[in-house]
């Protein structure tokens, strides 16, 4: 007996479902956890990058510190030798002994400013330079005070530099300084002098911008000036070799007045074989020059009028 069936046709004709990729899904979640691990790690790596560095800059500067440790105890630092240039007037074993006994014996710990402004203070330094040379030295490039001016202090003669700097006292060994000698300087001695130092500078500064401007226009006439006289700022006086009038020049015109006085010589030569000396010749006056004649309880003045050159007693 045989027995048909359909089954197998519509199985044939039947849509067929796939069962579910099993492996692709898997795949999936494995790319996932693949991704995640990677960015961990590249984190993780970046971590130890920063780390990394972190280390690197405490070791460079735990080496730094116990290199600056090492550099300012070490005795190898410690100051040796001290070498000094430019100096002639100031004593190089009297300035390394205020270096060595008024500053640290490391170089390193040296203030360079503190010890410059130290060294500037000396008389006869006018500028200093300093220069380490490790491990253990220093150079000291000193430009000393040039002595400008010659005064006169109490009953002595003392020098001093175009800034006023009291410098000591004149000696041969300057050599010739070829300037007039300055009067009328406050103080008896060089602590009275630098009591008033600042006005005693300003007298001295005055008087050679005088002698500048005189020696501008008559070179050759200021070598016969012998004094000046600064006691009055507002009226210098000057002193001629071999006369004892003095001139006055007030506060201005300086060669102005001292070239009509050079050129009216000849009328004051006349003038003294008539009154023998004349205590001062008064030049502040446009047009005239007064003369005052040095007799005993006489104060007559004598007054050339420079366009007719005529004697006038008063």
């Amino acid at each position: 007996m045989e027995i048909k069936t359909n089954r197998s046709r519509e199985t044939s004709n039947a849509r067929v479902i796939p069962p579910p990729d099993r492996a692709h899904h898997a795949r999936k979640k494995a790319s996932r956890k693949l991704g995640k691990n990677h960015i961990a790690g590249r984190r993780f790596l970046s971590a130890l990058k920063t780390l990394g560095k972190i280390g690197a800059f405490l070791l460079l500067i735990v080496f730094m510190l116990s290199v600056f440790i090492y550099a300012y105890t070490s005795e190898k630092f410690n100051l040796r030798h001290v070498t000094f240039q430019g100096c002639k007037e100031l004593d190089e074993r009297e300035l390394e002994k205020i270096i060595r006994q008024d500053f640290p014996a490391n170089v390193l710990r040296i203030d360079l400013l503190q010890l410059k402004n130290r060294l500037e203070k000396e008389t006869w330094a006018k500028r200093v330079e300093i220069r380490r040379v490790l491990p253990s030295d220093l150079i000291i490039y000193v430009q000393e005070r040039i002595p400008s001016v010659i005064l006169e202090l109490g009953n002595e003669l003392m020098i001093a530099d175009k800034d006023g700097i009291l410098l000591g006292r004149y000696e041969p060994r300057f050599g010739k300084l070829d300037v007039p000698v300055l009067k009328g300087i406050l103080g008896e001695d060089a602590e009275g002098y630098r009591l008033y130092q600042d006005e005693n500078a300003a007298r001295i500064q005055q008087a050679i911008v005088m002698l500048s401007e005189i020696e501008s226009g008559l070179p050759q006439y200021t070598q016969r000036i012998s004094e000046i006289d600064v006691s009055d700022r507002e009226n210098m006086k000057i002193l001629l070799v071999d006369d004892t009038a003095e001139v006055f020049l007030g506060e201005k015109d300086y060669l102005k007045r001292f070239r009509t006085f050079i050129n009216n010589l000849s009328e004051y030569q006349k003038l003294k074989l008539q009154y023998n000396e004349f205590a001062s010749i008064d030049m502040r006056y446009d047009g005239q020059i007064v003369y005052r004649p040095r007799r005993e309880m006489q104060n007559d003045f004598i007054t050339p009028r420079l366009e007719d050159v005529e004697v006038e007693d008063r």
